[in-house]
């Protein structure tokens, strides 16, 4: 054991050890009621609680007047999943083995909170609003109740979209209380609002500066109603209750727009306030650094748990109400920019006044003098500067390999935006900095989100601009690959898709994305070979492209073997449901299709996101059948869930048409242009016109659709080049 490894691990211990041994100046009382309430991305600055004056939070300022606050608060990583396994076991990241939001799950060996105070007699409840902290992800250990329905929405929402609105689920937690508050019980409510994207509702967006505070705001609106709650039921005053922030955001600060790839401040510095029971200690502020790992200890101390020692130094946040406390410095860590761009990872010690970063190149702050981090002098104090690399270096430890994810969570996550496909690293490479790789990255970013505004020929070529200097960028080459597609250049889709297998050979959502291109260009060959390699590791994905292939070919008997083979072992079953209804389309069983429709739409999993074509397939066998006022609701449902996808459009148009609802034709026309300008949307137009013989719009949309796109060929074909 080297003398720095040594040293860290006696300090780690004897304070872990301290916080066992002190008396809580509180005290405890067993059976105190506990709730966590934790507001994602919610940076400590932007409070007034905290000195900010820009944005109003009546209901935290009220919460504020009746808690403990602490000051200097930090995380020990800047992602939701990692920093709340933390929360919940007391272990840094390393020890906890969550690393990143996907690919990890907390492991069922650990203790939680909830399995704890659930041994105590404690009813555990729980409600998220964020797809990171599903149940797949461990968080819902030892919880009897954990609410994590959320509604994916959208089809091109990102992945710190896919949420459900704080309202909806302090509801939830307010519904579970009212059963359970005569009991003993931990109740940890998880609010998203000030998450990107910024989109607060009035009258917040009206009455602040900007987007971000607007959510601090409409979160803090929550809040208020949620204390209201507790208060009218006689829950507030005997409870403890901890309101804390899971990591902070950039806000462009160190050109990091959001958050998970830097260490600084912005990120890791979080809000944290203690009420105690019947609010003693109120008003009291502690400016010692703490971290959230002490979230752990202090309710086992007020709850009469056994607090253990805990490698990560966490101790009970009661204790810093007594003075002097003896030194502890924080470690944070991030690993998202290697797991995900083979960039450095990035590990940091703070002790309130001095920040230390272990980057390729170190950085060394004065919080005091320089508390926005610009001037990095690591020379200017040697001896923090040594004390603190030691410290940091036998707490730096190598992640583990995410865990495989099915192909369609995968291509789901990859095409809602969460950059970067996993990268292996050598642990001894010499890796970039990612402080000097910041404007790549906002430039993927910026990709993302082109492609997912529709805006593709300009998301296009900033992708294959970044492609010609990062060439290994997996996720890039699937994203060229669905712009391609999008575009109607289904062959370098396929080609573009094919060289990121090549990088990423075992990347299954690469292949299910070849696969379907390859269905789609009637190179159903090739796209059987790609499906043949989900079978092993995604058997329900693969076996229903290899349905949906044999539908393509005719071969209806084989195509129905393939669909119930997937829906044997699918945890999604109506996906499932959908292929059988296309088989029964084509045998012209419109009933029977509708049946296996219908029970696709109750058995959908809202979580995983809306199923392209259920809607429309709804539609069109609901027109096949003369019920054609169902037909348009269906039509028009899936123009909501897929505004980019032309299919639905045109046969609604159709229906229009045939009803004599000119004007309402016309219009839709229009929308789909707006909601997808590219050259499969015009085509699907100038082919739609020339079904209800309007050759006159026929050529005005075929000209229109070559003046935007000069060189696309199907468009010229049409126009008789």
């Amino acid at each position: 054991m080297n003398r720095g490894f040594g040293l860290a691990l006696a300090l780690l211990v004897t304070v872990a050890l301290t916080s066992c041994n002190r008396e809580s100046r509180a005290g405890y009382q067993a059976g105190t009621p506990v709730i966590l309430i934790s507001i994602d991305t919610l940076r400590s600055d932007r409070l007034p609680a905290y000195g900010y004056t820009a944005v109003k939070t009546p209901a935290l300022d009220a919460f504020r007047a009746d808690s403990i606050l602490f000051t200097h608060a930090y995380s020990h990583c800047p992602l939701t999943l990692p920093s709340h396994a933390t929360v919940f076991t007391g272990e840094l990241p390393a020890a906890t083995g969550v690393r990143d939001n996907v690919g990890y799950r907390l492991d069922d060996s650990l203790t939680t909170l909830a399995e704890t105070l659930e041994s105590l007699g404690y009813a555990t409840g729980a409600a998220v609003s964020a797809y990171v902290l599903r149940s797949e992800s461990g968080m819902n250990q030892g919880f009897d109740f954990y609410d994590d329905k959320l509604d994916a929405g959208r089809s091109r929402m990102s992945l710190g979209q896919i949420q459900r609105g704080g309202t909806s689920t302090a509801e939830v937690m307010q519904r579970w209380l009212e059963a359970n508050d005569t009991k003993p019980f931990l109740s940890f409510l998880h609010l998203y609002e000030p998450h990107a994207p910024y989109e607060p509702p009035e009258p917040f967006r009206s009455e602040t500066s900007n987007p971000y505070d607007g959510e601090i705001a409409h979160v803090d609106s929550i809040l208020g109603t949620f204390f209201t709650f507790l208060k009218e039921r006689g829950i507030y005053d005997r409870s403890l209750i901890i309101v804390f922030s899971d990591h902070g955001e950039g806000l462009g600060e160190h050109q990091e727009d959001e958050h998970g790839m830097l260490l600084y401040r912005e990120s890791i510095q979080v809000p944290l306030i203690v009420k105690l029971p019947e609010q003693r200690e109120k008003g009291a502020t502690v400016d010692t650094p703490v971290q959230l790992s002490d979230i752990h200890p202090t309710v086992l101390e007020m709850t009469g748990g056994d607090p253990q020692p805990l490698a990560s130094g966490a101790k009970s946040l009661i204790g810093f109400l007594d003075e002097p406390q003896p030194a502890r410095m924080i470690y944070s860590e991030t690993y998202y920019p290697r797991l995900h761009f083979g960039w450095s990872d990035l590990h940091s010690m703070i002790d309130g006044r001095m920040h230390y970063i272990r980057a390729p190149r170190e950085e060394l702050y004065d919080l005091e003098s320089d508390p926005k981090e610009l001037r990095s002098n690591p020379e200017a104090n040697r001896r923090a500067f040594t004390a603190m690399r030691a410290a940091v270096e036998p707490l730096v430890r190598e992640a583990d390999q995410p865990l495989a994810i099915d192909s369609e969570e995968a291509a789901k996550l990859a095409a809602l935006g969460y950059l970067g496909s996993t990268v292996t690293t050598d642990p001894s490479a010499k890796l970039p900095d990612p402080k000097d790789q910041m404007g790549v990255f906002r430039e993927i970013r910026s990709a993302f989100s082109l492609i997912r505004r529709q805006e593709l020929v300009e998301g296009l070529r900033r992708i294959e601009s970044i492609l010609r200097i990062h060439p290994g960028m997996v996720d890039l080459r699937m994203l060229q690959a669905q712009a391609l597609s999008g575009l109607g250049r289904v062959d370098e889709a396929i080609s573009a898709a094919k060289e990121g297998l090549k990088l990423s050979p075992q990347s299954d959502p690469l292949a299910l994305l070849v696969a379907n291109l390859s269905l789609q260009s009637g190179s159903f060959d090739d796209a059987a070979a790609h499906a043949d390699l989900l079978i092993d590791s995604d058997p329900a994905t693969g076996h229903d492209v290899l349905a949906r292939i044999a539908i393509a070919r005719g071969d209806l008997a084989t195509a129905e073997l393939e669909a119930r083979r997937a829906l044997e072992v699918s945890r999604d079953r109506a996906m499932s449901h959908v292929t059988l209804a296309r088989i029964e389309k084509e045998r012209k069983n419109y009933e029977k299709a509708l049946e296996h429709l219908g029970t696709a739409v109750r058995e959908r999993d809202l979580s995983r996101g809306p199923i392209a074509n259920l809607h429309f397939l709804r539609g069109d066998m609901l027109a096949r059948l003369g019920r054609f006022e169902e037909a348009e609701n269906e039509f028009r449902e899936e123009i909501a869930l897929f505004p980019e996808q032309p299919q639905a459009y045109r046969n609604l148009i159709l229906l229009l048409v045939s009803q004599q609802r000119i004007d309402e034709a016309t219009a839709l026309v229009r929308a789909l242009e707006k909601a997808s300008p590219t050259p499969p949307s015009y085509v699907a137009i100038v082919e739609t016109l020339r079904t209800v013989g309007d050759e006159r719009g026929v050529r005005y949309w075929t000209a229109r659709g070559l003046e935007r796109f000069p060189g696309d060929p199907t468009l010229r074909r049409l126009a008789g080049r």
